[in-house]
Formats: structure tokens, sequence, C-alpha cells
């Protein structure tokens, strides 16, 4: 069927770029001539927002169709499971958007490759009519499309005061399925197949969503970030989980690493409609903090933490009191996040950043200490191997068997 559909491709693409001349004056009369219109779309009108006609492209067996939106319809947003599809614009202008990321404004010729799993919508032109060719691809049995809310008239009016309607030429990163499709496919494969059956009967959806999270921070994975945090919310990890991974963040790796992430989860709140700044989760102040910290401390990783602000040599004692009252009195004491999850966090902070195998012992202890089993320890790690690679997994894995005294 692939080899059907690129054939007819082929053949109608140049008919349709040839015709390119006159679509204005065909959509403004409603003649289709070229990219046929089709029937109303009735099928699926109740997934629609405005009027939709639907034409098969080459026969029903070939999965190609040409989708036609009158000005200002859109579909509803919805996911597409175990499956890609493609768009290609052959008329008119209209958008494509996608959670987590930029409006994509599409004009004749633009082609969007949707991944599996993005949550996204797409229509018309406030001022246009639109025409897209669609067809599936990297189909897996039991593939479904899941359709979700409506795309109301304040979210779609926002588009045409936005940087990329003022810039048609403008477009955002292409996915890696659109650009590199063998690497989509081998990766995809390698989590869906290999990981997520591995450690699925240790770690539930929400929990991995919520090692990614912390994982991706520890090696800077600004754009993956971006790209799973959409997923982590509809896994049940909520915005005020999501902030407090980010903020426990800054005592591990810095705000200099840690700043960028904070754009990017205050645009995608702020795109859910989620009003920043969310509620505190402060417990402490100036005068509780190092009693506090020490008290975290201590549940973390037992008694002998009781007086260990005062330990150290004398001129770098400061930073063991900083620890105390900071990085625990002012983080870990925080609500929002247990502290079984808070020395889960901090355990992939440390295993994805690498080269600081000696902290990464203390909180594998810590781990232990509050729950976290060695067998849960090893699943999280396996399932962040695709976001950070085999020698930080390795070393992270070594840590924990020396840890617990196994080999």
């Amino acid at each position: 069927m692939k080899n059907s559909i690129l054939t007819l491709l082929l053949i109608l693409l140049p008919i349709g770029l040839k015709a390119q001349q006159t679509t204005d004056e065909m959509m403004q009369t409603r003649e289709f001539q070229t990219w046929p219109k089709g029937e109303p779309n009735t099928a699926y009108a109740k997934y629609f927002t405005g009027n939709s006609y639907l034409a098969q492209m080459g026969g029903a067996e070939s999965g190609l169709a040409n989708v036609t939106f009158e000005p200002r319809c859109r579909n509803n947003w919805h996911i597409h499971h175990g499956a890609v599809q493609v768009l290609i614009c052959v008329s008119g202008r209209g958008w494509y958007v996608e959670e987590g990321k930029a409006p994509l404004q599409m004009t004749q010729g633009c082609v969007v490759a949707i991944p599996a799993e993005a949550k996204h919508w797409h229509g018309a032109a406030a001022d246009s009519w639109f025409q897209h060719l669609t067809y599936m691809t990297r189909v897996e049995p039991g593939s479904t499309t899941e359709w979700l809310e409506p795309v109301s008239d304040e979210v779609y009016d926002k588009l045409h005061a936005s940087p990329a309607n003022s810039n048609p030429a403008a477009t955002p990163t292409l996915p890696l399925s659109a650009t590199d499709p063998d690497f989509a496919a081998l990766f995809s494969h390698f989590e869906a197949v290999d990981v997520l059956p591995q450690v699925r009967e240790q770690l539930d959806d929400r929990t991995r969503h919520i090692t990614h999270l912390a994982t991706l921070l520890g090696c800077q994975g600004t754009d993956t970030y971006r790209e799973l945090l959409p997923a982590a919310f509809r896994a049940g990890v909520t915005p005020v989980e999501v902030k407090e991974i980010l903020y426990q963040a800054t005592a591990y790796l810095g705000l200099g690493r840690i700043r960028p992430f904070f754009d990017i989860v205050n645009e995608t709140l702020a795109a859910r409609g989620i009003q920043i700044p969310l509620p505190s989760q402060t417990r402490t102040n100036s005068d509780n903090r190092r009693e506090a910290g020490t008290q975290a401390q201590v549940d973390c990783f037992g008694e002998g933490m009781r007086e260990f602000w005062r330990t150290g040599p004398e001129e770098s004692r400061h930073i063991n009191q900083w620890l105390a009252a900071n990085c625990f009195g002012d983080y870990y004491t925080r609500s929002g996040l247990d502290l079984r999850l808070r020395e889960l966090i901090t355990f992939c902070f440390l295993a994805a950043q690498g080269g600081c195998e000696p902290q990464l012992r203390g909180h594998i202890a810590g781990n232990l200490h509050v729950g976290n089993t060695r067998e849960f320890l090893i699943a999280v790690l396996s399932a962040n191997v695709p976001y950070i690679g085999y020698p930080r997994t390795l070393n992270a894995l070594a840590c924990v068997r020396e840890t617990d005294g196994t080999k």
C-alpha cells in the first residue's frame, strides 16, 4: 500500500503544483477541479468544528484521502496511537498545531509527519479554505485514533495574532519521524517493544514519566523534555509535581542548566490554560529551614545525619550547613512530592548527569532507606536507557550493586 500511495502522489502532485496559480479563485468559487472536494464528511462531523468534506484518492484501499475544510473549520484535538499521520497541503491555507510546539501555518507544498502519540489538531485559516492530502504510515497492530476536546474559538482566534501567522515561511523543527524515519522507527521500537515491557511491573506510567522528566533535566535534554511533557500530563503527572521536580533539580544541577526548562514548563502550562504561578508549596521559613532540613536528611539517610551540618573542615563547613538548610530545608520539605519521590528524582538527576558517583551512591542508600528497592531502581535505569545511553546507565547500575552489597 505504501508503494501505491507514493505512485499516486507522484502523479497527482505535479498537477496540483501547475494548478496552484488558480487556487485562490478555485477556493473562492468552491470549484475543486484538481483536488476534488468530495462529499460532506458526515462520519466524522462530531469531531469537527465547521464543515469539512472527504474525497478518497485512488480508491479506499489506497488509504489516501483529500480533506477539505471551510474557513475556520478545524478538527478536535486528537491522538493517533500506534501510527504516524502524514499531511500534505495542496490548496489554500491552514494550521497544524501540536501540543507543546509552535503552531505551523500550512500552505501549498507543506508536509507534516505527525508522530504517534502526539496530541494535535489541524484545520483551515479564518479567511481561507484549506485542503490537505492525508495517509497513515508506520501503522502498528491495534492502532487507534483517540478524539479529544474541541478547539475553542478563543484558542483558535489567538493563532491569527501569533508570530507564525506574521511569518508564514517560519516553521518549527520537523519531527524526527519526518527527517529521519529509519532512526525514529528504531528508537520507537526499542522503547515500545524492548524497554516498556521490561519495566512495566515495577513502574506505572505516572512514575515512569516522573523519572523521564527528572532524567532529561539531568542530561539537559531540552527538546525531548518539551516533547515528553504533554505525555507526562496525560499519564497523570500534575503541574505541581512538574514544578517540584524542576525546583529540586536546581540543588543538584544548578540554575545555569535548569533555567531553560522553566520557560518550557511555563509555556506548556499557559498553552493548557493553567494559571501561573501555581499555589505555593513552601512549608518552612528562615527560622526553621535548617532544623526542618536536618530532619529531612535523617528521614532519608538515618540518625547519623542529625549533626552532619556541624561537620567538615572549618573553611568549608558552611556548605554542609547549606545542604541542610537549602537543599533539604528549602526543597525536600516542600509539599507536592513525598520523600520517596524526592529521593527518586535525585537518583535520576545524578545518574543522568554522570561524573558524580560518590553522591549517587549516597542517594542510592537514601532511596533504599525510604523504600525504593534495588529492583525498582534498576527498572528506573532501564526505563531511561533511551534518554541517557548505556555508559551512564552501566555506571549507575554499578553504583546500585556496590551500595546494596551485590555483585
